[in-house]
């Protein structure tokens, strides 16, 4: 739980679920995503990761489906690519996602180079309601 300046607070769930690299990997990739909870009535709830995943995997739709917007989707930056970064192979695509319950307002989203690391950084400024 994050506690915000205006005395309200927030829910932050960390997720990164194994990549399904091969056929065998695809039930625990999709077990991680099933067990992200749906967000919370009173509290504002943020999802924020690597979901090895993009917005067209059934699997994380239906986070998405249990009261989750895609925070770059809502910012007209859905495709945005977070990985590989820097390389051309295999062709770069969005899996690092954050996902806010609907109470929560998007201003702006962007990513970044982050050095060392073969994802993109990716960050949002959000508009959490103080009740």
């Amino acid at each position: 739980e994050l506690r915000l300046p205006s005395g309200s607070s927030a829910q932050v769930i960390v997720a990164h679920p194994d990549p399904p690299s091969s056929p065998d990997q695809v039930a625990g990739w999709t077990e991680g995503l099933a067990a992200i909870p749906a967000p919370r009535d009173r509290i504002p709830t943020i999802v924020a990761g690597d979901f090895n995943g993009t917005l067209d995997h059934a699997a994380l739709r239906r986070v998405l489906a249990l009261g989750y917007v895609d925070a770059a989707a809502a910012r007209g930056m859905g495709l945005s690519p977070t990985w590989p970064s820097g390389a051309l192979l295999p062709p770069p695509v969005t899996i690092d996602h954050i996902l806010v319950s609907r109470r929560i307002g998007v201003a702006d989203v962007e990513t970044h180079l982050l050095e060392g690391s073969d994802h993109r950084a990716l960050s949002a400024e959000l508009l959490v309601p103080t009740r």
